[in-house]
């Protein structure tokens, strides 16, 4: 788990202004990964913003009362995506309370994922499930990047995948599910990083990562472009359906008759991945980006 330099003040409860600095890893603090909140409004979500692991020099500099941490810029929280309270679970800033009445409601939101533990040992657990942690994912998150990106990441099978798209066009023969193992970082595939995928209302969903080749996900390459999951039943998706370097790319599935936004993709001569609006940015990964989950604690 991150371990903060300056845990002890903050379990003062006294609205002291602390920097998020870790003594975990030196000269990394708990940083925010944009300037501004991101929505996805076809899935409902509530505004965020991605936190990670980063240089200690944009630190966010926060407060504790003993129930929310929050920053002292703007008086966002951090919460627990979704209310979504297990190993794994994203960690980000989400708007918080204005006045007091908000507070105690959002001391009630998703199951007090928003009310957190400064332990002696300079750890953080939610305050509800207190075996957990903040910590850092094994494997990054599949995130849009530059075409020439280094990161950028070449598929080994990009051209059964276009084969794939190009007998459904001629038929509506069953194809075979095409496995997203990955040329450019051997032993990596793409994989679904939650086993049990988070639900919001009709819709569920898990981010997408870099992982164990025993963990493949399997896809098909629709005739309409979009790229299907057959053994979860989701589509890959762009967070937010904004189309920029550093957008998160997730896997989204709804109940039955429900409509989910269609999100379509290209598969590139170079093997690499692009969305069909942002051709210039393929599917890839920030190799210095560590982003902030629940871990158990040890």
């Amino acid at each position: 788990g991150l371990i903060l330099t300056k845990s002890h003040i903050l379990q003062q409860q006294n609205g002291q202004k602390v920097s998020l600095e870790l003594i975990s890893h030196p000269n990394c603090a708990i940083i925010p990964m944009s300037s501004k909140f991101i929505s996805d409004k076809s899935l409902n979500f509530n505004p965020y913003i991605e936190i990670r692991c980063g240089p200690k020099e944009n630190a966010m500099i926060v407060t504790y009362d003993g129930t929310f941490i929050t920053r002292v810029d703007d008086g966002a929280v951090l919460s627990i995506s979704f209310g979504w309270i297990k190993e794994g679970g994203s960690v980000a800033l989400m708007k918080g309370p204005k006045t007091p009445k908000e507070k105690e409601e959002q001391k009630k939101i998703s199951n007090g994922s928003r009310t957190f533990i400064v332990n002696m040992n300079g750890t953080i657990s939610p305050a509800s499930v207190p075996n957990l942690v903040l910590g850092i994912e094994t494997y990054p998150i599949l995130r849009l990047v530059k075409r020439n990106s280094p990161n950028i990441i070449i598929f080994r099978n990009a051209k059964l995948l276009n084969d794939c798209q190009s007998i459904l066009k001629r038929s509506n023969d069953n194809v075979s599910s095409i496995g997203l193992d990955i040329i450019s970082h051997p032993d990596l595939s793409l994989v679904a990083m939650l086993k049990d995928w988070i639900q919001v209302g009709p819709t569920s969903g898990s981010a997408i990562g870099l992982g164990p080749n025993n963990e493949m996900l399997q896809a098909q390459y629709l005739e309409d472009g979009q790229i299907y999951l057959p053994n979860e039943g989701g589509y890959l998706k762009v967070y937010d359906g904004n189309f920029c370097e550093g957008q998160a790319v997730c896997a989204v599935k709804t109940a039955a008759g429900f409509l989910l936004q269609k999100v379509t993709f290209i598969i590139n001569h170079d093997g690499s991945i692009s969305p069909s609006e942002a051709p210039h940015l393929g599917f890839g990964f920030y190799e210095s980006v560590s982003s902030l989950e629940t871990t158990v604690m040890e």
